[in-house]
């Protein structure tokens, strides 16, 4: 299973949870390949059992999450395609090259920040794409776990739930395991 989440903005506290999450309740290895290992480097190739790569990596298990940043991945075969964004221009204008370039995403992650614009602005601006989840940002989120090098599943509500609806409409977890998955998880830590 190859999970593209394409877009110009900090979605790698989305990708990481995804990850975990998606190790646990397949029992298999996964791995996380970005084009910008500026968050990445600081868990040193590892973390909670998922390996983080760059564009090289040559052995790739049975599911790989690509965050990318730049353009969009090459020689992927039956992939799924995410985009995301913010709301700042340079995200939503790379979102605009990704649908000019690629075919329709399954769905559009919104990263939600304080600012005048809101998801409503979101659905004028990308009409054609029909699926659509967000969550408020965290700084706070993103930076401790990068300091700390590890990822800490206690999470805001809107994070869960936008997770939960990426595990249920692009990796086919069945919405009944959601609940079971995120305590299992936990657990194993």
């Amino acid at each position: 299973m190859n999970i593209v989440v394409a877009g110009d903005c900090e979605k790698h506290d989305f990708i990481l949870v995804a990850a975990i999450l998606l190790k646990s309740y397949f029992n298999n290895d996964v791995m996380i390949i970005s084009d910008n290992s500026r968050h990445y480097q600081y868990f040193e190739g590892e973390v909670s059992g998922i390996r983080i790569a760059d564009s090289s990596a040559a052995d790739k298990p049975d599911i790989v999450l690509y965050d990318w940043h730049y353009g969009y991945p090459e020689d992927l075969e039956e992939e799924v395609v995410v985009f995301a964004t913010t709301y700042e221009r340079q995200a939503m204008e790379n979102v605009d090259k990704l649908l000019d370039q690629k075919q329709m995403p399954a769905l559009l992650l919104v990263i939600e920040e304080e600012c005048g614009l809101g998801l409503k602005y979101v659905d004028k601006y990308y009409p054609v794409i029909h699926s659509k989840i967000s969550y408020i940002s965290s700084p706070e989120r993103r930076i401790d776990w990068i300091q700390d090098g590890r990822v800490d599943l206690k999470v805001d509500k809107d994070f869960a739930e936008a997770v939960n609806d990426f595990l249920i409409e692009i990796c086919n977890v069945p919405k009944k395991d959601i609940k079971k998955l995120w305590q299992y998880a936990r657990k194993r830590g």
